[in-house]
C-alpha cells in the first residue's frame, strides 16, 4: 500500500505529515487534511478506517466503493464513489476513485496510480489552483482535474479518429479492422466513465452541508461539471465518426470482394470457350478428322491462345479489368 498524507496550511500548501500523525492532526478544528491511499488490501484499508473513526454506513460504503459507485450524502459525511481510467504501462483500466469528505479530512482511496509524477510535482503549487483551505475547497480542485483529463483523453482520441479518417480516404488498404475496433472500445470507455461521474459531480455542486460549504468553491465545481458536459458531447460526435469509418470500411471491404468475384468471372470467361474446345477435342469418337489433320496439335493450341488472348483484350477495352 502506498499512503501520501498531507496537510494544508494557512498559504494554502502542503505540507507532509507522517501517516501515523493524522489522526491526532483531524482532531483539531482548524485542520485540514488529505490522505490518499493506493493498491491497498481490503484489511489495510478496513484498519485505516478504524484509526480514522470511521463507523456505520460511511465505513460500508467505503468498503464497498468498488460496487457502489455513486454520491452519497451522510449526516457528518460525503461519500462520493466514481470512475476513472488509469493509464497503466500496457493499457487504460478501468479503476474506482473514492472520497470520504469529513469536516476536516478528505480520505480518498484507488487502486491504480493516479498520482503520477506530474501531478505530484503540482502539489508544491497548490496555492495557484486551491481557491481556500477548506476539504470542500480541496475536493473541488481535485474534482476539476479529472475533469480536464477527461478532456484531454476525449482529445487525443479526436485526434486519433482524425488520422484514421485521413488514412480512411487517402489509402484504406493500410486501415485494419482492430484500429477501429480498439477506437471503438476506447471511445465505450472513456464515455461510460464521463457519463457516470457527470451526475454524481452534478449532485455534489448542488449540495449543502454546514462541514462541507462550497461557498467559495462551488465556479471550481460548476467547472468540473462543464468540462465532463464538454467532453460528454465531444464523444458523442466522435462516436459518429467513427461509425461513419466503421460504415466506410465495410463499403471498401466489399468493394474489394466483388472487385475479386469481377476477376474471377473475366477469368472464367475467357477459359470457358477453351475449355469446351478442349472438351469436344478430348472426346474418344472413331471418326473425328479433324485429329488427323497435320500440326492439329500446335493449331489447335494456337486458337485457344488466340481465343483466349482475343477474350482479353475485349475486356480490357471496355474497362472490366479495371
Amino acid at each position: 500500500m502506498i499512503a501520501n498524507s498531507l496537510e494544508i496550511n494557512e498559504a494554502l500548501l502542503f505540507e507532509p505529515i507522517e501517516p501515523d500523525q493524522i489522526s491526532e492532526a483531524i482532531k483539531r478544528k482548524d485542520a485540514c487534511v488529505w490522505l490518499d491511499l493506493q493498491a491497498f488490501e481490503p484489511k489495510e484499508l478496513e484498519a485505516w478506517l478504524d484509526r480514522l473513526g470511521v463507523t456505520g454506513l460511511s465505513r460500508q460504503l467505503c468498503l464497498e466503493a468498488n460496487d457502489r459507485p455513486g454520491f452519497y450524502p451522510l449526516k457528518n459525511e460525503l461519500v462520493l464513489v466514481i470512475p476513472v481510467l488509469a493509464d497503466t504501462a500496457s493499457q487504460k483500466e478501468l479503476d474506482h476513485l473514492a472520497f470520504l469528505c469529513k469536516e476536516n479530512l478528505l480520505l480518498t482511496f484507488h487502486s491504480k496510480t493516479l498520482l503520477s509524477p506530474q501531478r505530484m510535482s503540482e502539489l508544491d503549487e497548490s496555492a495557484a489552483w486551491l481557491t481556500e483551505r477548506s476539504i470542500s475547497g480541496l475536493v473541488s480542485a481535485v474534482l476539476i482535474d479529472l475533469s480536464i483529463q477527461c478532456l484531454q483523453k476525449t482529445a487525443r482520441l479526436r485526434d486519433s479518429i482524425v488520422a484514421l479518417e485521413n488514412r480512411m480516404d487517402r489509402d484504406p488498404d493500410t486501415v485494419e479492422a482492430e484500429e477501429i475496433l480498439d477506437l471503438r472500445a476506447e471511445l465505450l470507455a472513456l464515455g461510460s466513465v464521463v457519463s457516470d461521474q457527470l451526475p454524481s459531480l452534478q449532485a455534489l455542486s448542488a449540495t449543502e452541508k454546514s462541514f462541507f460549504n462550497l461557498k467559495n468553491a462551488r465556479e471550481y465545481m460548476n467547472c468540473a461539471v462543464a468540462n465532463l458536459q464538454a467532453a460528454q458531447g465531444s464523444l458523442s460526435r466522435l462516436d459518429a465518426r467513427i461509425s461513419d469509418i466503421r460504415s466506410g470500411f465495410q463499403m471498401h471491404a466489399q468493394e474489394k470482394a466483388n472487385r475479386r468475384l469481377g476477376m474471377l468471372t473475366i477469368l472464367s470467361a475467357i477459359f470457358m470457350p477453351i475449355t469446351l474446345l478442349a472438351g469436344v477435342w478430348g472426346m474418344n469418337f472413331e471418326n473425328m478428322p479433324e485429329l488427323k489433320i497435320p500440326f492439329s496439335y500446335p493449331i489447335a493450341l494456337g486458337l485457344m491462345a488466340l481465343i483466349g488472348w482475343g477474350m482479353y483484350r475485349y475486356f480490357r477495352k471496355f474497362g472490366w479489368l479495371e
